[in-house]
C-alpha cells in the first residue's frame, strides 16, 4: 500500500469503529519455514569450546571450558551511538518509509484477545486496593480505573511488541522496521562514545517469544536521556530511539508503520498502548489499553528537530517506558506509532495539569525514516 502524507489521511479510527472491525484474514498460507534466532553470545579465543546437545525435545548449549575462563558474553557489549545526518532525510522520504509490514501468511487482530490477571501473577497490590482497610502501602500510580489488560501476544501486530533489557532495566519497545526497534532513550545504557547492550524479545510472555531474540548493533538518537537525572519537559519530546538489530526480526514478526502526530486529533479516543509494566505480572507478561486520547501537545525544539511532548491519562508505570502508542487508519492492515511512552506524572494525580507523558512528532517520523534509510 502507498505512503500517505499526514494531510492525506482521514482521521484515527475510534475505539468504537474497532471494536465493529471483523478480523482480517491471511492473504497467503504460511512459509515452509521461517528463520529465528534464539541465543546469541561471544566466546572469546581461548575461553572453551561450544557444543550443541539434544536431549529428547530440548536442545542445550554446552562451553567446555577452563576454571579461568570468562565464558560466553554478549554479542556486543559496547554499540555505536550515531546522531542523523540532517542532510539524508526529507518530508517525501519520510512519508515514502512510513508504511508497516504485515507478513502475508497472518491474520490482523484490530484488538487483541484478553488473558486473565491472576493475583499470583501481580507484583504489586492490584489498583482497587485499599491501603487504609489493609493496613499496607500502595506502590501503584495510575488513573482511576486502571484500564489496563493482559493479552496474548502471537497475533498481528501485537507479536511486533516485546521486552527490551539493558544494563539499565527493563522497557518495552516494538519493531519498526526489519531489523529494526523502536524505544525510549532512557531505557539505553549511554557511555562515553556508544551505548551498552540491548536484548529484544518480541512477544514475550512469561517466558522468552516464540520469534527470537535479537541483539542490538546500533543506536540511533536525538538526545542521551539519563534516568538517574531525571527526564525535563524537554527530553520527553526526543525520549526515544532506534536500534538496528543483528537480525531481520521484523519479517518473521511484522512491523507497525508511523505518522506525524497532529494537534487536530486532541482529544480523541483514537489510540492503543502496549509494554510491560512492573506492577503487572513483573513486566514479564505485555499489557493493552484501548480506548485512550492525547490530550495536549507541546512542541520542543533540538537541533533542528521538531520533537513533541504528548500530554495523557493513559496508565503507564515502570517498565512501560519504550511502548509504541499506535492508531489504525483508513483500511490499512496495519497500526501507525505517533509516540512512545516516556514518564509519569507526580502520584498520585491531583490536579488537571498532572499528566502522562509520551514523546512524538516530527522528529520521531525522522529518527525512523532515517534509521530504514541508513540502515536497511
Amino acid at each position: 500500500m502507498a505512503a500517505h502524507r499526514t494531510t492525506e489521511l482521514p482521521r484515527p479510527l475510534t475505539a468504537r469503529q474497532l471494536a465493529r472491525r471483523k478480523p482480517l484474514p491471511p492473504e497467503a498460507p504460511p512459509p515452509r519455514s521461517i528463520l529465528t534466532r534464539h541465543s546469541a553470545f561471544r566466546l572469546p579465543a581461548g575461553a572453551g569450546k561450544a557444543r550443541l546437545r539434544r536431549r529428547g525435545d530440548r536442545y542445550v548449549v554446552e562451553i567446555i571450558q577452563s576454571g579461568r575462563a570468562r565464558g560466553p558474553l554478549t554479542p556486543h557489549d559496547k554499540i555505536p551511538a550515531e546522531h542523523p545526518t540532517l542532510g539524508r532525510f526529507s518530508e517525501n522520504l519520510v512519508n515514502r518509509l512510513s508504511a508497516g509490514y504485515r507478513p502475508p501468511h497472518l491474520a490482523v487482530e484490530f484488538v487483541p484477545p484478553r488473558v486473565p490477571l491472576r493475583l499470583r501473577e501481580r507484583s504489586r497490590p492490584p489498583f482497587d486496593f485499599d491501603p487504609a482497610h489493609e493496613g499496607r502501602s500502595q506502590p501503584l500510580c495510575v488513573t482511576d480505573p486502571d484500564g489496563r489488560m493482559l493479552y496474548d501476544p502471537l497475533t498481528f501486530p501485537w507479536r511486533t511488541v516485546g521486552r527490551v533489557e539493558t544494563p539499565v532495566g527493563i522497557s518495552s519497545g516494538c519493531t519498526i522496521g526489519p531489523r529494526h526497534l523502536l524505544t525510549s532513550a532512557h531505557g539505553i545504557q549511554w557511555l562515553e562514545g556508544g551505548a551498552g547492550w540491548l536484548r529484544f524479545d518480541p512477544a514475550h510472555d512469561r517466558r522468552p517469544g516464540p520469534y527470537g531474540t535479537a541483539f542490538g548493533t546500533r543506536v540511533i538518537f536525538w538526545l542521551r536521556n539519563v534516568p538517574a537525572r531525571g527526564i525535563s519537559l524537554h527530553e520527553q519530546a526526543f525520549d526515544y530511539v532506534v536500534c538496528v538489530l543483528d537480525w531481520r526480526i521484523g519479517d518473521v514478526v511484522g512491523y507497525p508503520g508511523f505518522i506525524t502526530y497532529a494537534n487536530r486529533w486532541n482529544g480523541g479516543e483514537f489510540w492503543q498502548t502496549m509494554g510491560y509494566p512492573n506492577d503487572l505480572s513483573g513486566a514479564e507478561a505485555p499489557a493493552f489499553q484501548n480506548k485512550t486520547s492525547i490530550l495536549h501537545d507541546h512542541p520542543e525544539t533540538s537541533k533542528g528537530q521538531t520533537g513533541l511532548r504528548l500530554d495523557h491519562l493513559m496508565d503507564v508505570t515502570p517498565g512501560h517506558s519504550g511502548g509504541a502508542v499506535w492508531g489504525w487508519f483508513d483500511e490499512e492492515p496495519w497500526p501507525r506509532v505517533v509516540a512512545v511512552q516516556s514518564a509519569e506524572a507526580n502520584c498520585p494525580i491531583t490536579s488537571d495539569t498532572q499528566f502522562n507523558d509520551a514523546g512524538g512528532g516530527p522528529a520521531l517520523s525522522a529518527l525512523i525514516a532515517y534509521a530504514r534509510s541508513a540502515h536497511p
